[in-house]
């Protein structure tokens, strides 16, 4: 059966609808709804047969319940399991919330993973082997600029750090 929402273009069908559920229309409520009817003549009999159905669910008498309902519940209350109360405001990160249920998804995400890492390993060492090739061009370049005339006395220069040079006394008196 085709709904009087069907046939309603715009929100208020099911606004309508839903007040005629709950509670009777209001005379201008009940306006709106038959300016509708006057331009859609065929959702007519589709409310009269919602209509019908839900007075025919007023008339119905509440479901019995039964007498031990308050001691099931609790019952049912006793035997779930307990979770820790969280702050309000903060959320405990919790992994299995996010991960996808089944063996394949989870076998995928680790596959992935796996490949990316493989692939951060492999640009980081492509980075390292470009700085060093720049380092060493570097280097070379200043090894054609210094003649090898400058080396010729390296190891007496490397030495006079290791000099130890004790004070003058007679010069220090002679400066006071």
């Amino acid at each position: 059966m085709k709904s009087v929402n069907d046939d309603m273009p715009n929100a208020d069908s099911q606004e309508l609808t839903e007040l005629a559920w709950r509670q009777g229309l209001t005379p201008d409520e009940q306006a709106r709804l038959f300016r509708h009817f006057a331009a859609h003549p065929q959702a007519r009999s589709d409310w009269e047969c919602e209509a019908a159905l839900t007075r025919a669910l007023d008339r119905l008498p509440p479901a019995p319940v039964s007498s031990n309902f308050t001691a099931l519940v609790l019952q049912a209350v006793r035997h779930a399991p307990a979770r820790p109360a969280q702050p309000a405001g903060r959320r405990q990160f919790d992994i299995a919330s996010w991960l996808p249920s089944g063996w394949r998804p989870r076998v995928a995400l680790g596959l992935t993973m796996v490949c990316l890492s493989f692939l951060t390993v492999r640009e980081c060492q492509a980075f390292q082997r470009q700085r060093m090739a720049r380092d060493l061009a570097s280097v070379g370049s200043l090894a054609s600029l210094q003649p090898v005339d400058c080396l010729q006395n390296f190891q007496t220069i490397a030495n006079l750090s290791r000099v130890q040079v004790a004070p003058d006394d007679a010069l220090l008196e002679a400066l006071r």
